[in-house]
């Protein structure tokens, strides 16, 4: 699974997707959210992005100061303007359609991983979460869940320290838990201890209040679902580790 932003085939998603929609709008210069605005601002990004990438393509020739590399915060703003432009696009489509437009929301993957892999920062992950929890349950082949698992890790490893701090830890279905706790359940699911132990190091560092009863309800799926016995081995150091006491799976 490759969720690798690349400017052509995304550029060319997010037209197709969009392209409906236009003919039934006005163009109105004075609304910086009609699709009209959205898609010419879209353009504008991803143009920005691409110029990016051809940056890090020779990066290894030259360095960084000489070239006038983006910086981190050039980066997660960017990235961040990118985000914004699709959820507004979202929004206008359900305004019209009454319904969420998922090929837009997945959108949101290959601008998070675009971030990720030029350093910089997330601050919003909503949409990511949302269409990597959905890509979950649509896979079954364990060498697919772990190229699931890798890239969310690599969104895990972007995000901001707002986000990190988990203050909203009463809100259950917060994003940030969210994405720990289905990396968790992914990494299980694809069969590779070495992964596993990475999401699972994750979740005790970034979701210690959850460990104990993922750990114990992990190892209850291990007989339900039949998991092969070098997972179950993974499972059970770590209930062991972090206690009995206390449905993720």
């Amino acid at each position: 699974m490759d969720f690798s932003f690349s400017a052509n085939t995304f550029r060319d998603m997010f037209h197709n997707t969009v392209v409906e929609y236009l003919n039934d709008a006005a163009a109105d210069d004075q609304d910086e959210n009609s699709p009209h605005n959205l898609l010419a601002a879209m353009d504008q990004a991803i143009d920005v992005m691409a110029r990016a990438d051809a940056d890090m393509a020779v990066k290894k020739d030259m360095s960084a100061e000489s070239m006038g590399m983006l910086e981190e915060k050039d980066i997660s703003k960017i990235g961040q303007y990118t985000l914004d432009l699709l959820e507004a696009m979202v929004a206008y489509v359900q305004n019209k359609t009454g319904e969420q437009n998922r090929d837009l929301i997945r959108l949101s993957v290959p601008v998070s991983l675009w971030v990720a892999r030029h350093g910089g920062k997330l601050s919003q992950i909503d949409m990511p979460v949302n269409s990597l929890a959905e890509y979950a349950n649509e896979v079954i082949e364990p060498h697919m869940l772990a190229d699931l698992a890798a890239v969310i890790k690599e969104v895990i490893d972007a995000c901001d320290d707002e986000i990190r701090r988990d203050v909203e830890q009463t809100n259950m279905m917060r994003p940030w838990r969210i994405l720990n706790l289905n990396y968790g359940i992914i990494s299980t699911r694809s069969h590779q201890p070495e992964l596993i132990e990475l999401a699972y190091d994750a979740l005790i560092k970034n979701l210690p209040q959850d460990a104990r009863q993922f750990f114990k309800e992990g190892l209850q799926q291990m007989d339900i679902i039949g998991y092969p016995d070098e997972v179950r081995e993974v499972v059970e150091r770590y209930n062991n580790m972090w206690g009995s006491e206390s449905s993720l799976h």
